[in-house]
């Protein structure tokens, strides 16, 4: 009697602990490629308005890039088809048709049928409310989807770091960063680091570089382009005789936005670079922070080559690493 007291005793904690558990230990992973959104909703709907106006704002064509690529990729379904293995999807939005509802809702939901997911649910009588909705909403979703997949990257890559050459960074830029273990340093000077994770066909690199703050310092793009260019045309030599990195400011000229990042005001820039005198190039970002307390300006920036391919998501995943930098 007394064992099979035991067991009830067991048997029922262990259901307890089950149901205090939060739900993201029970569920799958989501899964997709980064940039994906799966869409649910009529065939009808997605060839009228209602998919016009998603893909008039996603399908623009992200800038600095090489190619033409779209900020996502959209992929509709019916709702038949929502089913199992799309429900684990990493992204989705879902339109729900509801009589009546004539103002548009939209709900947002993490994990609900897998772990980092993002389920956009966006409840309207019909396309009208769901494009008004969508449209008051575009910048928010663009943004949510975003950085939903630069925190995947982040989070798969802090699974398997480069703890040596964060150290080494650390004790000589003064800075924390992530890197993943498949990075390795290629050049380290007490000014400058160039770190890389090459393949047969893609070079991804990242350079960490400071220089002193003056009086006339700023974070401006033009400022932080002239800084760029004189650092890595020192440190960043091409294969022919007399060639070196620097900004591709002629036909494609480079972006900067404002962010508070890590309790820091930092400019991030993205934009192209090339290989003067050599025929090279590709997109860059680049994190540039304003050390007042040791009277510098620390940049961190990360770059990408492979000829003749699509870029979109290589370059995202290296942001995905330099978004983890801070100042100590």
């Amino acid at each position: 009697m007394r064992s099979l007291l035991v067991i009830l005793s067991i048997c029922l904690t262990c259901t307890m602990l089950q149901s205090c558990m939060p739900k993201t230990t029970t569920l799958p992973t989501a899964h997709g490629s980064p940039g994906d959104i799966i869409v649910v909703m009529s065939n009808e709907n997605w060839q009228a308005e209602a998919g016009d106006s998603l893909r008039a704002i996603f399908s623009q064509f992200c800038p600095n890039l090489p190619f033409e690529q779209p900020i996502m990729d959209l992929h509709q379904i019916p709702y038949d088809k929502f089913v199992e293995m799309n429900q684990l999807h990493r992204n989705i939005i879902f339109f729900e048709r509801v009589a009546g509802q004539e103002n548009g809702v939209m709900n947002v939901e993490n994990d609900k049928f897998s772990r980092n997911q993002v389920f956009v649910r966006i409840t309207a009588a019909n396309q009208t409310g769901f494009v008004k909705t969508l449209c008051e909403n575009r910048d928010y979703l663009t943004r949510l989807f975003l950085t939903a997949d630069r925190d995947r990257y982040i989070y798969s890559f802090s699974k398997s770091r480069n703890e040596v050459g964060e150290k080494q960074i650390a004790d000589t830029f003064n800075i924390s960063i992530s890197l993943p273990s498949v990075y390795r340093i290629d050049e380290f000077l007490d000014d400058f680091s160039w770190i890389s994770y090459e393949t047969q066909k893609t070079t991804n690199g990242i350079f960490v570089y400071e220089y002193p703050l003056t009086d006339t310092t700023n974070i401006s793009v033009e400022q932080i382009i002239a800084m760029r260019n004189k650092v890595l045309e020192k440190n960043v030599p091409g294969g022919r005789e007399g060639s070196y990195m620097t900004t591709e400011t002629k036909f494609d000229y480079p972006s900067i936005e404002t962010i508070m990042h890590n309790g820091t005001k930092t400019a991030v820039v993205h934009g192209m670079w090339k290989m003067h005198g050599d025929f090279m190039g590709g997109p860059f970002v680049s994190y540039s922070k304003i050390d007042e307390a040791r009277q510098r300006v620390v940049c961190v920036e990360g770059f990408v080559y492979e000829p003749n391919a699509p870029v979109r998501d290589k370059i995202r995943n290296i942001e995905g690493i330099i978004y983890t930098y801070s100042l100590k």
